[in-house]
């Protein structure tokens, strides 16, 4: 009797992480599939709206995206670089000026939707703490090992080895705050930093 109950009870867990991880997958193609893209950089055009069915918004809780009306704040992503998926492993550079918004930032995320702890503590950059060239314009260096200027530091702990190789390791998260009229009306055109590989380990 007791061997029967241990069963069950492992089949049951069993069950329930096969549904959890089915739920993911389902909710991030989801997320995807209600998105239009800028380049390599993603947004939804319904996070926020009236319109966010409960599917968005439960893709959105699992992004960890705390989203408010469009009209307060917009979120693109980037998990990806000319098709190829971002690795901890290789160099980026991040170039960019100001945006029409109070306020934006960029932020790495992990593969499991957590900032990627570092020992300079150090997960994001924004319009207020930037090191800029004369002109205004800035460059951030993403990567996991230590670099000059603005170093947005990505490990050095990496993505575990079960995960398919397809996967991003991290991704990066562009939010605006009271963004301007082009992202509200032309999302998929308005000006985004530009992201481009460097080099890879």
């Amino acid at each position: 009797m007791f061997k029967r109950v241990i069963k069950l009870l492992a089949a049951a867990v069993v069950i329930v992480l096969l549904s959890a991880i089915f739920l993911a997958a389902n909710l991030n193609q989801r997320f995807e599939d209600m998105s239009v893209r800028n380049g390599n950089w993603m947004t939804s055009v319904a996070t926020g709206s009236e319109g966010a069915g409960m599917m968005l918004k439960a893709a959105v809780a699992i992004g960890g995206l705390l989203a408010s009306t469009q009209e307060n704040s917009m979120y693109y992503r980037l998990s990806s670089v000319a098709g190829e998926p971002l690795r901890l492993n290789c160099r980026y550079r991040i170039e960019g000026t100001d945006y029409d918004a109070d306020w934006w930032s960029i932020t790495a995320y992990g593969w499991d939707n957590y900032l990627i702890p570092n020992a300079q503590k150090r997960y994001s950059f924004n319009d207020e703490n930037l090191v800029r060239n004369a002109d205004g314009s800035w460059v951030i260096t993403v990567a996991n090992t230590e670099q000059a200027g603005n170093w947005l530091p990505v490990g050095p702990s990496g993505a575990p080895e079960w995960r398919k190789p397809g996967d991003y390791d991290f991704d990066l998260l562009l939010r605006l705050y009271t963004p301007g009229k082009a992202y509200l009306e032309t999302p998929e055109s308005a000006a985004l930093p530009k992201v481009t590989l460097e080099a890879c380990r």
